[in-house]
């Protein structure tokens, strides 16, 4: 009888459990979960969740009869220190000392803190965890004034959630305007003036220098010679990897430190896995490794690599997908939108009805887009995976007129 342990509590963590009881229902597994909670989703933390719009069954994976009925065993609250590849062990920080013979490491990221005086006063916060959306939460409720650090995906879910929740909040990024690293600039603009319209101050090419208080967070320095009055403030600057284990298992790691693995998210360690954020994964598509931050890929990546440690081996190919809703608007992407030099644009932004299509070097590299018809929107992932040459189609990409659902050529 097989005996799987996975490091992780997460979207991976969980869904892996789901694919190895669809191949094998007779081996032991076992989840070591570092937060006293069952394996759940961050999305909902950013929005529904944080918003108090939904409960922790919107935001756990499966409840807790699933695992007691298909006999997964969780370890909750209790972390992993080291993993020995020699004696295939994992121990504990608690000193027990679990044996395998496949191991997932799902360890994903911790949320960073800005290295400044003060960023450990009460009052300041991150936001990564179940703990911390309910301490966020909680804060909100007596509404004043926040502050959000970081202009990204984060940083803008978290401020339109609090601006809902009737906090009034100053968004504060070095950037030069908002989702300037995903977005081109006529979207960008589009966004900042539905954040302003709801009483959201945009501040930018800007960084904190230091938080001060009494106690508590009240004021906030940046490097304009600004300071703020603040009752709380959210950092939402990006995360780091937990990939200790991985390294001191002496596991190759890549870029930013992420676990090296093959296309089927497997180390080179064959007996160990590794997927979700800290997982680079060589992509068919784009030819190169991806490693990616967000839901559907732990989502997708979750399900698989359970298959494939439990034996039914096929190789990840799905193309990289994210969606975000920010007040009223609600968009989707493909593809990989980390570097690109031309844009073309079907549909006009303020009609809230609108696709970017993203080319780097000539070809086809992604798309985002918000409210298009349901045909257009089921054609935007082979469109992408087609690599299309910008010369050959940004006309007809840009032509509302022109039929997009039987491909473009």
């Amino acid at each position: 009888m097989s005996r799987y342990l996975i490091i992780g509590g997460g979207v991976v963590g969980g869904r892996a459990c789901q694919g190895i009881r669809k191949v094998d229902m007779e081996g032991r597994v076992t989840v070591i979960a570092g937060e006293k909670h069952l394996p759940y989703q961050r999305p909902p933390l950013s929005k529904g969740y944080l918003m108090g719009k939904h409960g922790l069954d919107r935001v756990y994976i499966k409840d807790a009869a699933f695992y007691a009925e298909n006999h997964i065993d969780l370890i909750q609250g209790v972390r992993a220190t080291q993993v020995d590849r020699a004696a295939h062990s994992v121990h504990l920080e608690d000193g027990r000392i679990l044996p395998y013979d496949k191991l997932l490491l799902a360890t994903g990221g911790y949320a960073w803190r800005l290295p400044i005086p003060g960023n450990d006063l009460p009052g300041v916060f991150t936001l990564r965890t179940i703990d911390d959306a309910n301490a966020i939460r909680e804060a909100a409720q007596s509404g004043g004034q926040a502050l959000v650090l970081g202009g990204s995906f984060i940083g803008a879910e978290v401020t339109a959630a609090l601006t809902q929740l009737g906090v009034k909040v100053t968004m504060a990024f070095p950037e030069s305007r908002l989702l300037e690293m995903v977005v081109p600039e006529v979207l960008s603009a589009h966004l900042q003036a539905q954040y302003q319209e709801r009483g959201v101050q945009i501040l930018t090419r800007v960084k904190p220098v230091s938080i001060r208080g009494e106690g508590k967070v009240e004021h906030v320095e940046l490097d304009n010679g600004q300071t703020l009055p603040v009752g709380m403030v959210v950092m939402g600057v990006g995360i780091r990897l937990h990939t200790e284990l991985a390294h001191d298992a002496g596991l190759e790691l890549g870029d930013r430190g992420a676990v090296v693995v093959d296309e089927f998210l497997r180390t080179g360690d064959p007996d160990i896995y590794a997927a979700g954020d800290i997982a680079a994964w060589p992509d068919p598509t784009f030819g190169k490794r991806l490693r990616v931050e967000h839901w559907d890929v732990a989502w997708r990546q979750g399900l698989r690599v359970g298959y494939n440690m439990a034996g039914q081996a096929k190789p990840y190919t799905t193309l990289p997908y994210f969606y975000s809703d920010l007040f009223d608007l609600s968009f989707e992407a493909w593809g990989d939108l980390a570097a690109w030099d031309q844009v073309v644009q079907r549909g006009a932004t303020e009609s809230g009805s609108f696709a970017l299509f993203y080319f780097a070097q000539g070809r086809m590299v992604g798309v985002l887009m918000a409210n298009r018809p349901e045909g257009e929107r089921t054609a935007m992932e082979s469109l992408v995976k087609a690599r299309l040459a910008y010369d050959r189609v940004a006309a007809q990409l840009g032509d509302e007129k022109a039929d997009l659902t039987a491909g473009v050529s």
